[in-house]
């Protein structure tokens, strides 16, 4: 998130999962990233912050959701913006092809959910040229 609360989705690597056939699994790693304003750092220490990360399949169906928790700890330098990092691994068994919708929340202790989108698009191989 930034200073104004807005959540964004990125996709580092390729989102394309080529195969011959359906249903195959694959992984998916997501990884959410905090951070805490400057001088907001002592507010922050100890709160929870629950992120849970959904995979829905193009029919709309859920593939997989988890949650993991994570907890602000103590900033070593209270005036620097203070971090927190929590990762999930999303094992997917993939049924059918198309787009699929990785959706991430989070939500902080009492607080407002904000949520995220990617997109995992599941193709067939292309034809191979002879």
């Amino acid at each position: 998130t930034n200073a104004a609360g807005s959540v964004s989705a990125i996709s580092i690597n390729s989102n394309v999962f080529a195969t011959p056939s359906v249903p195959v699994p694959t992984k998916r790693v997501v990884i959410a990233h905090f951070v805490g304003e400057s001088g907001e750092s002592a507010h922050l220490v100890g709160q929870d912050v629950t992120v849970t990360a959904r995979a829905l399949s193009p029919s709309g169906n859920a593939v997989l959701a988890q949650s993991v928790t994570g907890k602000f700890g103590a900033p070593v330098w209270p005036e620097l913006p203070s971090g927190l990092d929590i990762a999930i691994e999303l094992s997917l068994r993939i049924t059918e092809y198309g787009a699929h919708d990785i959706v991430v929340s989070a939500q902080a202790d009492g607080g407002a959910v904000m949520e995220g989108r990617t997109q995992l698009y599941v193709m067939e191989p292309p034809p191979t040229v002879q």
